[in-house]
């Protein structure tokens, strides 16, 4: 018989062990596996050591069974088991490979071309369509866009330009050149800069950025770079300023297309050809890149005693994007306090936002009081798949670490923040979703 001391935190400490070490032979599992993580363990072995962390000694098999004993106990505690069919009868070989593997040393130049190739593949993996080579048909000379937001601080950039090294005409694109991709859907330029982009022009330009332009990379992990590396190119002999204005007109293209911030990484943060784009770990370990250079923010932690609820209260501007309120419950796991645990995390209304469906019209939704069944079941349903992408990637299991219950608040977008004082005519809905997180229920 398993012993009812067993807790998810014992679970979770015995894979562990196991995937910094080796599966002894004859504790493969031939019928079930325990997947976490995107990954595959032997339900009874997992058990048997689990019992080490909770009662000090390895559970011999002989004291309890395999089967639906071992995988009522696991799925009880909130795990997924998985089945294996007689053609998947070699799913754990993978298993036993990866957790001994060591990736290659790599010789790698940031010139790679497979670099981009991958970074493409990452980028398609978390948002769909991609664009690379993209180009926007705006003019390259300040007076192009003398109607935009920033006109003046471009012409001041682009004054200082001129001033750095008395060069004048460095201009010669009558349209911006391409940029490396665009994703569509939020709407974003990223740019991948290898070290010829971090000069002195370029340090000149982002001197002058306004502190009112959103940007999806740090501006002054940029200028330091720009600092450290003082990249030369002199063929020609203007083209430091060229490529540092050029970039300066990408970074502000959120503000004269109606954009995402512009994101960029450096090409030697990373051998980034050495990624997987398949390998679950790898796509997290990406998203965290992208997190760290396209959203800064800082995490606080205030301590109660014996605490029974916890909030996530969001201090200023918040888009809802829900790659930003996944990379923040990331954090507040990082940050949490151990040994502490509450029975209720709540997060914030419109903690995350999704595009209101074009098929439902106002007329669909009927009594905003008494609105229609069917369309709010549609809209329902429709952010509920937001609310599980925050959750996945084992982010439930890691939030499970620390609560029993979640709750995500999740609106449509809308133009204005809901408040008591104004009147909001745009269709929208607010929802907040609950989440079990023992048996992954949503309510």
């Amino acid at each position: 018989m398993i012993p009812k001391n067993i807790n998810k935190k014992h679970v979770i400490k015995a894979i562990k062990e196991v995937e910094s070490g080796k599966i002894p032979k004859g504790r493969r599992s031939r019928k079930f596996l325990l997947e976490y993580g995107g990954k595959y363990y032997p339900p009874k072995y997992i058990v048997s050591l689990a019992n080490k962390y909770a009662n000090d000694r390895r559970l011999d098999s002989s004291e309890f069974s395999g089967g639906k004993e071992t995988n009522s106990f696991l799925r009880a505690l909130g795990f997924n088991i998985v089945e294996i069919s007689l053609n998947k009868r070699t799913i754990f070989e993978p298993l036993r490979e990866r957790v001994r593997k060591r990736r290659p040393k790599i010789s790698h130049d940031e010139r790679c071309s497979k670099c981009k190739e991958v970074i493409q593949k990452f980028l398609e993996k978390i948002y769909g369509n991609v664009e690379p080579k993209f180009k926007f048909e705006i003019g390259t000379h300040p007076e192009d866009l003398r109607n935009t937001k920033f006109y003046d601080k471009l012409k001041e950039i682009f004054v200082a330009l001129q001033n750095h090294r008395g060069f004048k005409e460095f201009v010669k694109a009558r349209t911006l050149p391409n940029c490396d991709f665009f994703v569509p859907d939020p709407g974003f330029v990223f740019e991948f800069d290898e070290s010829q982009h971090f000069t002195l022009a370029r340090k000149v330009a982002l001197e002058h950025y306004p502190k009112t332009l959103d940007l999806g990379f740090s501006i002054k992990k940029w200028i330091t770079l720009c600092e450290k590396i003082k990249a030369k190119d002199n063929n020609p002999p203007y083209r430091d300023e060229q490529r540092a204005w050029y970039d300066t007109l990408r970074d502000f293209l959120p503000s004269i297309k109606g954009l995402k911030p512009t994101t960029r990484l450096f090409s030697k943060d990373l051998a980034w050809c050495s990624l997987d784009p398949n390998d679950p770990s790898d796509v997290d370990r990406f998203r965290r890149f992208l997190r760290g250079e396209s959203r800064i923010w800082k995490t606080e932690i205030k301590e109660e005693k014996n605490p029974v609820l916890a909030r996530a209260i969001i201090s200023g501007r918040w888009d809802g994007k829900p790659e930003e309120a996944k990379g923040l419950l990331e954090d507040i796991y990082e940050k949490w306090p151990r040994g502490k645990r509450v029975k209720f995390l709540l997060t914030c209304g419109g903690f995350i936002q999704f595009n209101w469906l074009k098929e439902i019209s106002r007329w669909t939704i009927g009594n905003n009081k008494h609105p229609n069944n069917k369309a709010v079941k549609t809209l329902t349903k429709e952010a509920e798949k937001y609310a599980k992408f925050v959750l996945s990637d084992g982010l439930d299991d890691k939030m499970g670490q620390l609560t029993d219950f979640i709750t995500l608040g999740i609106d449509s977008h809308k133009e204005k923040i809901s408040t008591t004082q104004n009147y909001i005519s745009q269709p929208h809905i607010e929802l907040v979703f609950l989440i079990n997180l023992k048996n992954k229920k949503f309510y």
